[in-house]
C-alpha cells in the first residue's frame, strides 16, 4: 500500500499532499540509532491496511511573507486506492482512474487519467511513507506522552528539497500528531492531524469521484 499526505516542497500543496501520502509505504532506510519510537510508527503506518486520517495545513510563504490555512483528509487502501481533498481540490483513484479537480473559476476542472499513465511516486498517496521511510531520525525531546522527532541535518540535504522535517508522536500509541516541514526557500509547512483511523473499512463509493455540477472535464483516458 504504498500510498499515505507534494504540495510541500515548493508553493505548491499537491507536492505537500504527495510527500504526506509518501509516509506509509516505501522501503524502510532507517538507521539503528533511531528511537525505538519509529520502529512502533512503521509498523503502524504500513501497508497491510486501509488508513484514514483528517487534518488542519498551515503554510507561511517566506517571499510572500503570506499564510495560508487548509483543512483536509485522507482515506488510503490496498490496490493504490486513496482519496485525498485539502481544501476544495481533490485526487481520487480507484485502483484503475485518476480523477483531479482543480477549483477554479466558472465551476473547475476534472482532470481523468488512467492510473497506470501517472507517476505514482509523484501521487497524494505516496508521500508521507517518503517522510518516514526514506530519513533517519534522532529523539528531539519528550514531553507530556508525546515523543517530537527530527530528520537527521545532513541526510536531509542530501536528498530533499527539505531543510527541516520534524514529526510529533504519541509516544504510547505511535500515531503521528504534528508534522513540520521547512523546505529549501524557507517555506513553512505544519501539518496537525486531528483523526487518525487505521484498520478501518472504506466502502468503494469513497475511491469514484462524482463530477461537481459546472465543472469541466479533460477526460485523457484516450
Amino acid at each position: 500500500k504504498k500510498m499515505i499526505f507534494n504540495i510541500l516542497m515548493k508553493p505548491n500543496f499537491l507536492r505537500h499532499v504527495f510527500l504526506i501520502c509518501s509516509l506509509m509505504y516505501t522501503v524502510c532506510m532507517a538507521g539503528s540509532n533511531e528511537p525505538a519510537i519509529m520502529k512502533t510508527v512503521r509498523s503502524m503506518y504500513n501497508d497491510s491496511a486501509s488508513i484514514e486520517i483528517s487534518f488542519n495545513l498551515h503554510i507561511f510563504w517566506k517571499i510572500r511573507e503570506k499564510e495560508e490555512t487548509k483543512s483536509g483528509r485522507i482515506i488510503l487502501a490496498r490496490g493504490e486506492k486513496f482519496c485525498v481533498e485539502i481544501g476544495s481540490s481533490a485526487w481520487v483513484s480507484n485502483g484503475e482512474t485518476l480523477w483531479q479537480y482543480s477549483p477554479e473559476e466558472n465551476g473547475g476542472q476534472v482532470v481523468i487519467k488512467r492510473l497506470s499513465a501517472v507517476d505514482v511516486s509523484a501521487l497524494p498517496s505516496k508521500q508521507l511513507s517518503a517522510y518516514l521511510d526514506k530519513y533517519s531520525y534522532k529523539l528531539k525531546e519528550e514531553r507530556k506522552g508525546v515523543s517530537i522527532v527530527e530528520c537527521l541535518p545532513g541526510e536531509t540535504k542530501q536528498n530533499s528539497d527539505a531543510l527541516r522535517i520534524q514529526i510529533s508522536i504519541e509516544t504510547k500509541s505511535g500515531t503521528i500528531k504534528e508534522l513540520f516541514i521547512v523546505d529549501k526557500s524557507g517555506n513553512e509547512s505544519s501539518y496537525v492531524f486531528k483523526k487518525t483511523k487505521t484498520g478501518v473499512k472504506v466502502p468503494e463509493k469513497n475511491f469514484v469521484y462524482t463530477i461537481p455540477k459546472g465543472a469541466s472535464v479533460l477526460d485523457l483516458r484516450n
